[in-house]
């Protein structure tokens, strides 16, 4: 099999889709800043030399790509299930992109507007793990789009589709096993990134708060060679009650005295300037309205084009002390709202690749929740229940941030953030008249999200401290509380439909 490339500079720098025939070659149109060469093409950085471009290979690929193996070619997934390949196979010809959007667009095809739910089907994704079979999403003329997170797929010939899942090494055996393998990823990936023949090099940044998570990233960050970081000067406190609601407080969350204590120059926005921007910022981020961070970074945008973002996203779910963080196949039952994963067509955009540094070595999710409650780890804990991370703790303190700068305090984004702007919402509220049927839009609830949001916090704390206990997930799902999710009857699963037609334009022939 060969592979023919057709760069498009109206293209998303990093987006790519590639096209197969049964007997033809692989046609693959890019935007301008994928690698390309006559045995492969990739937009990302990886744990490895780039003149090899074994980034099929790697353990952790912070991006995506395609390369020619043995008369195949094996198209890789990012190393973490944030993001994923797209694949929609025809009678006679497969598509496979890193752009759901893309994908409908160069298959003639769009989302099914009789259908609400694709939230619900990418979230039943999540909550199962990257265990095959694939997820699916239908469209609009009774096709389905496959979602492959965190693996290899080897395409052969005869358009035959094989799933591979990622390299694996060896399971940490200690703190010290564990940081290494974060510090040599994250210092092998830097180099790579950094390559000056690429058509781009590219730098690390660090996304940082004065949470745990961020702030080790960060610092395993500098490590790598980075110098400066993003933060969010303010963010959100909750006391949550399962039965009685929940308040909101807004406190500082800037990351910005840990990023100096790292010798980091910070860089502090206003997650709410988002809705200063011109347009509809929110429509690429259409996979979920409740991913407010993800949809905040869009402030961000000058600022994150050619680098590597090193977040820490997730931490909670593998640096944790409760049991839920030994999961296996990054089986994630806690997700309520898909953080993470809306960041897709935003990055491709702006151009820049996304390195969640909990989810390195993640695969071996027991051996690392063996790490945390060893007696080495003991000086580190705090005592202070869920929110008690002492890996995290272990490698911020001793890159140099003092105890008292971070990990005080849970925080997270702001109710105000969540909703759309009342020009974005009018917008959304005409394709919601205008495009879906009448007998789905009588049944859904015009409330505004942030109207909605104790019984969204009821439901993710249920979710986040019970799902992982089989006698309580049976139970949850014997009354049904999936069915409360607050976007289960809202408007806003239309926001998904919505933000797709908004950027659709982005990957249409002349």
């Amino acid at each position: 099999m060969r592979i023919e490339y057709e760069r498009d500079e109206r293209l998303p720098a990093l987006a790519w889709c590639a096209r197969a025939l049964a007997g033809g070659p692989l046609r693959v149109r890019h935007g301008d800043a994928v690698e390309t060469r006559g045995d492969g093409f990739v937009e990302g950085a990886w744990d490895g030399d780039f003149d090899r471009f074994d980034f099929d290979r790697a353990q952790s690929l912070a991006g995506t790509g395609g390369r020619i193996r043995n008369g195949t070619v094996v198209f890789a997934a990012p190393f973490h299930p944030l993001e994923r390949l797209f694949v929609l196979r025809g009678t006679r010809q497969i598509f496979v992109s890193n752009s759901l959007v893309f994908l409908l667009s160069e298959a003639g095809d769009a989302l099914d507007l009789a259908h609400p739910g694709y939230f619900f089907d990418i979230q039943a994704q999540v909550w199962r793990g990257i265990r095959p079979p694939a997820a699916t999403l239908r469209t609009r003329i009774g096709q389905h789009v496959e979602l492959h997170p965190c693996c290899n797929l080897e395409l052969g010939a005869d358009l035959s589709l094989r799933h591979q899942p990622k390299p694996l090494g060896p399971p940490p055996a200690s703190f010290g096993d564990y940081v290494g393998l974060l510090l040599d990823t994250a210092d092998t990936l830097a180099r790579n990134a950094a390559v000056a023949h690429r058509r781009q090099p590219y730098r690390l940044i660090a996304a940082c708060s004065r949470g745990y998570d961020s702030t080790a990233a960060a610092a395993i960050a500098r490590h790598a060679g980075c110098t400066e970081g993003v933060t969010f000067a303010r963010s959100a406190t909750l006391a949550v009650h399962p039965l009685f609601g929940s308040t909101e407080a807004v406190l500082d969350d800037s990351g910005a005295d840990s990023l100096r204590a790292l010798g980091m120059i910070p860089y502090e926005y206003d997650r709410l300037d988002i809705n200063r921007l011109p347009g509809h910022p929110r429509s690429e981020f259409f996979l979920s309205p409740l991913a407010v961070t993800d949809s905040s970074m869009a402030v961000m945008a000058d600022r994150l084009g050619g680098s590597v973002l090193v977040s820490g996203r997730h931490g909670e779910r593998y640096w944790g002390p409760t049991r839920r963080s030994a999961r296996r196949n990054l089986r994630e039952l806690d997700d309520s709202y898909l953080s993470g994963h809306t960041l897709g067509e935003f990055r491709l955009r702006v151009g820049f690749f996304h390195c969640p540094i909990p989810y390195v070595g993640a695969l071996h999710g027991p051996s690392i929740y063996r790490i945390t409650h060893s007696a080495e780890m003991a000086p580190w804990k705090l005592g202070t229940g869920y929110y008690d991370r002492p890996i995290a703790r272990r490698i911020a303190e001793q890159a140099g941030v003092p105890r008292d700068f971070f990990g005080q305090k849970k925080r997270g984004a702001m109710l105000e953030a969540r909703d759309l702007t009342e020009s974005s919402d009018t917008d959304l509220r005409a394709f919601v008249a205008s495009e879906v049927p009448a007998a789905i839009r009588r049944r859904l609830n015009g409330q505004r999200l942030s109207e909605r949001a104790n019984a969204m916090r009821r439901f993710s704390y249920l979710r986040a401290h019970y799902a992982h206990w089989p006698l309580a997930a049976t139970a949850m799902k014997l009354v049904g509380i999936d069915r409360t999710h607050p976007l289960r009857d809202s408007i806003y699963q239309y926001q998904f439909h919505w933000g797709v037609a908004k950027i659709f334009n982005r990957y249409a022939r002349t």
